[in-house]
């Protein structure tokens, strides 16, 4: 893919630590107060327990279900907001084996169950479009949809899912919590900013359309914050520094913080070039923006971060 190349004149983030600290350290930046306001509302987290719940009485009136766990980016603190029809939350029901068991060993038992689910809430919700997507059942409600995923206990703290890329013929392996206690380390290590970049991150996907999953970015951030050297480095920095790096973390391909499973083996390459090529156009505006932050010119830099990001940061 090529190594890419800061352009002559270009101080790297950790060979301008010092200056910069001296100078801006400590100051809120509007991509501050950006990252602060991009999840959803109070309200609208209470709305998504409140759909687990009724989601999870629906299913027990048809299945047998030991326990549900909502999960995803909304229990971690990154799901990005206002949330909209095209927004999804996840849930993972887990199935009693006792009852269900033969769906985890039968042929073609992960899409059964797939078709389980939906055929329960299809009953539950007539008007609502209920629909299988590769490993989960997708309820689309008028302000957001619920992703639910049917699974068996798997070990220690893992569960199985039907197989994302397998047509649901077979299951793989999970384990929500183990990547959730991870991220909640670094970020209380970080002050919270670990949340507050992969927020922007997933904006930045969202609006520039970066063909990478939501989660692929959240793990990019992660990643990239767990090493960050200066563990008091500021939201903003944390985040020109990430963004500069992006290209290259695409390129070079990114692996599952648990399990070690690459999480981009599905990316075709025109999709991969794709996802390069916008992200070294919101590095170059975000380059511009630190260059106008280090300058004192707030308002050129507030301008430069919303390119960078795909909307206004004011």
């Amino acid at each position: 893919m090529g190594t890419d190349i800061a352009p002559p004149g270009y101080t790297s983030e950790e060979d301008g630590e010092e200056d910069e600290q001296a100078e801006t350290e400590g100051r809120q930046t509007q991509l501050d107060d950006f990252a602060e306001d991009t999840g959803p509302t109070v309200r609208q987290g209470k709305t998504i327990e409140e759909r687990r719940e009724r989601l999870e009485q629906a299913l027990k009136d048809e299945l047998e279900i030991e326990e549900s766990h909502q999960f995803g980016s909304f229990t971690r603190g990154t799901m990005v907001g206002p949330l909209t029809e095209d927004s999804d939350t996840d849930v993972m029901f887990v199935l009693d084996r006792t009852e269900h068991g033969d769906w985890e060993q039968g042929e073609n038992g992960s899409r059964n169950s797939l078709r389980a689910v939906k055929r329960a809430l299809n009953k539950n919700y007539p008007n609502s479009e209920v629909s299988i997507d590769r490993n989960v059942v997708s309820v689309q409600f008028h302000d957001f949809t619920v992703d639910v995923a049917p699974a068996f206990r798997d070990g220690a703290g893992g569960y199985k899912i039907p197989d994302t890329y397998n047509e649901g013929r077979s299951w793989v392996q999970t384990n929500p919590r183990g990547y959730k206690q991870r991220f909640e380390a670094v970020d209380e290590a970080r002050g919270g900013n670990l949340q507050k970049v992969a927020r922007v991150a997933k904006k930045i996907r969202e609006n520039r359309d970066i063909p990478v999953s939501s989660y692929h970015m959240e793990v990019m951030a992660y990643d990239y914050v767990h090493n960050h050297p200066d563990k008091q480095a500021s939201t903003t920095k944390l985040t020109e520094g990430f963004v500069e790096e992006l290209p290259r973390r695409i390129s070079r391909g990114t692996r599952d913080p648990v399990n070690g499973d690459r999480l981009d083996s599905h990316m075709s390459r025109d999709h991969r070039r794709k996802a390069i090529s916008e992200a070294k156009d919101a590095r170059e505006d975000m380059r511009e923006a630190r260059s106008r932050r280090q300058d004192g010119d707030s308002e050129g830099a507030a301008e430069k971060y919303g390119e960078a990001v795909g909307e206004d940061v004011n």
